[in-house]
């Protein structure tokens, strides 16, 4: 849930920004990041060391109406193991307190072993109130709801 309270907090502080300086309808931004930090939240005893890799890219559609699509691949370490998550996920924010998360933000496998954790579908959430409030959830979220145990378990044993 931290995580994707992360991205959809970037991605609302990005369009606040975009609409305040609102010009053109059809205006897209496009960068590279990557940034690394150490989540002690996910497995409780385990510190996960999340690297990102990603493309960024903000289209402006209107002041209140904004896509952010990121790309890229994630790589968790932890006790000597590493793993990696291709995503792809598009934020899309209109009118300005209600937000879409479309895609995949989780895909972690192990080779051989199969999915450890999808969070992929759609989320639609109220970001007016603290915390946001949950309006729809489609397709499996693990990190969201909470369903580690396979990750956690990757990385205890």
């Amino acid at each position: 849930m931290r995580v994707l309270l992360a991205i959809l907090i970037s991605a609302v502080a990005s369009s606040a920004l975009a609409a305040s300086a609102w010009a053109d309808p059809s205006g897209k931004d496009r960068w590279f990041a990557s940034f690394s930090f150490e989540d002690d939240w996910t497995c409780p005893g385990t510190t996960i060391v999340q690297s990102n890799e990603e493309r960024d890219t903000f289209t402006e559609l209107s002041p209140t109406s904004s896509h952010f699509q990121r790309h890229g691949v994630a790589t968790l370490a932890a006790n000597g193991k590493t793993l990696t998550s291709n995503f792809s996920a598009m934020i899309i924010q209109d009118p300005t307190t209600i937000v879409k998360v479309v895609g995949t933000v989780y895909n972690i496998q192990v080779p051989g072993g199969g999915n450890v954790l999808l969070d992929a579908g759609a989320i639609v959430m109220d970001v007016s109130t603290d915390p946001p409030t949950l309006l729809h959830v489609a397709g499996p979220h693990q990190q969201l709801s909470g369903d580690v145990a396979s990750l956690c378990g990757y990385f205890a044993s």
